[in-house]
């Protein structure tokens, strides 16, 4: 199975409060695994250089708990219990576990934009004994870069969007809507696929550059049908959320 053989990706596995199912937990991977979608995870780094699936720098908005996962060892973030739920923080390695290769699973790198290396080695490490399709990606490309030249056989990816003017006060507004410099670290680096935000799908710079290098394109955070619309005809694979529970409910009925 390829990353684009799928309908769409569940953002953060299949989360939702009508079955206290928080986002990046063990059930919300299952759930996903269950319905037959791929799914997109976040990994932070614990201070043993262990990738942990878990999207916020700290711990408080999930669990209610001070502390910062980096500073952190997996023993202790594996006893941190989500606020909501039955669920404890994982590492990938779970999550590997409870995927098993049977759905396609999108791995995104939380970088601290730093320019030194983090956990790309641990990753390489854990993934190049997971057979099931996965991709790698990451906002910063030198963290694509790292993996790349450390060499991982996992398939790459850029998270792109539309330049925000404070991160990139250099480039005129042109450029920024353009994403020129997203671009071009796509084609200087052989990305094997984007994951582009949903307001900025249509960007026809983007476009040209998906179709003249035939890679996947994936489209975050759909939550909308209109949304869903456009990622339709930008040929984009959605990543997904569901709020409405009477489809959630029918996508984990009827999908499985």
């Amino acid at each position: 199975m390829r990353l684009d053989e799928i309908s769409g990706y569940a953002h953060r596995g299949l989360h939702n409060k009508l079955f206290s199912v928080v986002e990046n937990s063990a059930t919300a991977i299952r759930m996903a695994v269950e319905a037959g979608v791929g799914i997109e995870i976040d990994v932070q780094m614990s201070s043993d250089r262990n990738p942990m699936v878990f999207h916020d720098e700290t711990l408080f908005r999930l669990t209610g708990e001070d502390g910062r996962l980096s500073f952190m060892k997996t023993s202790e973030l594996e006893k941190v219990p989500f606020s909501v739920g039955t669920d404890h923080i994982i590492s990938l390695q779970n999550c590997l576990d409870i995927v098993d290769g049977k759905v396609p699973l999108l791995i995104e790198v939380k970088s601290h934009w730093t320019g030194l290396p983090e956990m790309e080695q641990g990753l390489i490490d854990i993934l190049k004994s997971y057979d099931g399709p996965h991709g790698v990606m990451s906002f910063d490309p030198s963290v694509i870069e790292r993996m790349k030249n450390l060499g991982s056989s996992s398939l790459h990816g850029l998270v792109t969007s539309q330049c925000p003017s404070k991160d990139w006060p250099e480039l005129t507004e042109v450029e920024r809507q353009n994403g020129v410099v997203q671009i071009d670290k796509v084609r200087e680096l052989e990305i094997d696929f984007i994951a582009h935000e949903i307001g900025d799908i249509r960007n026809p710079h983007l476009q040209k550059l998906v179709k003249d290098l035939n890679i996947p394109l994936m489209s975050w955070t759909v939550r909308t049908q209109a949304m869903r619309e456009s990622a339709k005809e930008a040929r984009a694979i959605p990543i997904f959320e569901i709020h409405d529970d009477d489809r959630l409910r029918d996508l984990l009925t009827n999908e499985r």
